[in-house]
């Protein structure tokens, strides 16, 4: 029950040994690269890709479990690490949608997304362009994640987040 659509010239799809499940994927423009890497786990995943020169990068081990993920613009790119766990109703952004001008030049254009290694995302969570999310760090339920450069080995909180917790790690087996 997954869904592949591309359309124009030159992109590349390169999906690795991995569980995936009713998977969405659209990808609209030129040069474009999708790739997801050995043994993820992915259910309700939605991807647009929408513009050139773009690259949504998914590594290994991680499991995602509902979410949506636009890559838009031009040579910008969301990079998700290795070891990710991403609860349900996710939405990761690395363009606002639309164009902002001021004396007609361009005030919004798209930022990279960088999600270092064994992050956990819990429920809920938007992740706006230019976020930056250093190792082994939480991002709480519902948390909003704004352009920036957020330390390793924290838990972030809130709208909009905020280190509320650090030198933490975290591990997918349940607490006693």
């Amino acid at each position: 029950k997954s869904k592949i659509v591309i359309k124009s010239l030159n992109n590349l799809i390169k999906i690795e040994k991995s569980n995936l499940k009713r998977l969405k994927i659209g990808i609209y423009g030129k040069n474009n690269i999708l790739e997801i890497h050995n043994n993820c786990l992915i259910r309700d995943l939605n991807i647009i890709i929408q513009g050139n020169n773009l690259k949504l990068i998914i590594n290994e081990n991680c499991d995602i479990g509902g979410a949506h993920i636009v890559c838009a613009g031009n040579s910008s790119s969301i990079k998700i690490g290795k070891n990710c766990l991403l609860a349900a109703g996710i939405e990761i952004r690395n363009n606002d949608g639309h164009t902002i001008l001021q004396d007609d030049q361009v005030i919004n254009k798209s930022k990279d997304i960088l999600i270092e290694e064994n992050i956990w995302i819990c429920q809920n969570v938007k992740i706006l362009k230019g976020a930056d999310i250093g190792a082994n760090s939480v991002i709480a339920l519902n948390a909003l994640v704004l352009d920036g450069k957020y330390d390793k080995n924290v838990i972030l909180a809130g709208i909009p987040a905020k280190v509320i917790k650090r030198g933490i790690s975290w591990s997918k087996e349940m607490p006693d």
